[in-house]
């Protein structure tokens, strides 16, 4: 696993930290001749010692933006601004401060570990051979790589490639003010991939600053101060994870059940005309403006994966437990009075049941349903 060491020596205070690390306004890519842009104007801003998620579906931008930003590629337009500098004119001073882990697989197949580390170090200054070989002793203790220290990159299981490919951006420690990090724990067990997380915060506190994307929701929860999420070439969304999921997530409330019985799929059924008739009561009512009371006599097949009831609920029946369900609704108190009623009238028991906010993750499908719903209307 990694190893917590790291300096508690913040930056020095001499570097000038004035305004945002990052500053992006109006920046647009168009490749070729297309029609459409592939970035359509976005504008953030990327405060220093933060982490920053850039999170969006495949295909919503964050490749090409990651590339400009690292200046792999040249903007159509629009302007980009790091520590301060213009990214067009000082790309050469800009690049001595930052470090890169993209997504791809990226080693020096026929060197050791070590002397790929060490060779790193050189790159980046280190030119003092005990500084540096305290560095790379440092980094492989860090990283857990001292087992495989002699091994060469070719040898390496995918995991081990990975770290090796992380630990070389942390070679040149304090020099380095911004770290992008893409994908980063693919292919990391999960173990490694926690104490990863744990370390680029650590460095963070010290006055790092963290560009990160990832799929991996819990991920960007756990590790990132703010968050903008693309899709189609523009920013839908920007806030901090917590302000996204009370913005966004709105009233809904998911409830978990766990029954003592397997479910059935009749009883599957009546949980969803439950919830049709605590979502949409005008309509479910009965001519005294009571609720339909339903038992599994009258419940018709509908599919048990996925019941999809309003664009606010619905159920999920987890395929890990037969026995449970999870229901997203945005009256969960009404909700559950209707459920406990069923659940007495149909001699049933339940183990246990929670009511939670909604998790980053399904705050991030809502935005990108609702985005592309919306694209689908404007088109028709």
């Amino acid at each position: 696993m990694l190893n917590n060491r790291i300096s508690n020596q913040a930056h020095s205070s001499t570097r000038d930290r004035n305004g945002p690390c990052i500053s992006v306004t109006n920046l647009k890519k168009q490749y070729g001749k297309a029609n459409t842009f592939t970035l359509d104007g976005i504008s953030f801003d990327v405060e220093y010692g933060t982490v920053f998620g850039f999170l969006g579906p495949n295909g919503a931008g964050k490749t090409t933006t990651l590339k400009i930003l690292t200046t792999l590629l040249s903007p159509t337009s629009g302007s980009v601004y790091i520590f301060g500098k213009d990214l067009i004119k000082k790309q050469s001073e800009i690049k001595r401060k930052i470090g890169v882990v993209s997504q791809n697989p990226s080693y020096e197949a026929n060197l050791t570990v070590e002397r790929a580390l060490d060779l790193y170090g050189l790159l980046w200054g280190l030119h003092d051979s005990r500084v540096r070989k305290d560095k790379v002793n440092e980094i492989l203790n860090t990283f857990d790589l001292e087992s495989i220290r002699n091994s060469k990159n070719d040898e390496l299981s995918i995991g081990q490639r990975r770290r090796v490919q992380l630990a070389r951006e942390f070679i040149h420690g304090e020099d380095m003010d911004l770290l992008f990090l893409d994908e980063p724990t693919v292919g990391l067990d999960p173990s490694a991939r926690r104490m990863l997380l744990d370390y680029i915060k650590k460095h963070v506190m010290s006055g790092l600053t963290v560009f990160f994307t990832t799929h991996i929701m819990e991920e960007a929860e756990y590790l990132c101060d703010e968050i903008a999420i693309i899709d189609n070439g523009r920013i839908i969304a920007f806030d901090t994870p917590t302000g996204l999921k009370q913005k966004y997530g709105g009233a809904n409330k998911i409830i978990e059940i766990t029954f003592k019985e397997v479910l059935s799929q009749s009883f599957i059924d009546l949980l969803k005309k439950i919830i049709i008739s605590s979502t949409d009561s005008d309509d479910q009512k009965d001519k005294d403006g009571n609720h339909k009371n339903y038992d599994e006599s009258t419940s018709n097949n509908i599919s048990k994966d996925k019941i999809n009831t309003t664009t606010t609920s619905h159920i999920d029946i987890k395929e890990t437990n037969p026995s449970a369900v999870s229901i997203t609704v945005n009256n969960a108190e009404e909700v559950i009075s209707e459920i406990l009623q069923l659940v007495s009238k149909n001699g049933m028991q339940i183990e246990s049941i929670s009511i939670n906010p909604p998790s980053l993750e399904e705050v991030f499908l809502s935005i990108i349903n609702d985005e592309n719903n919306s694209r689908n209307i404007e088109r028709k």
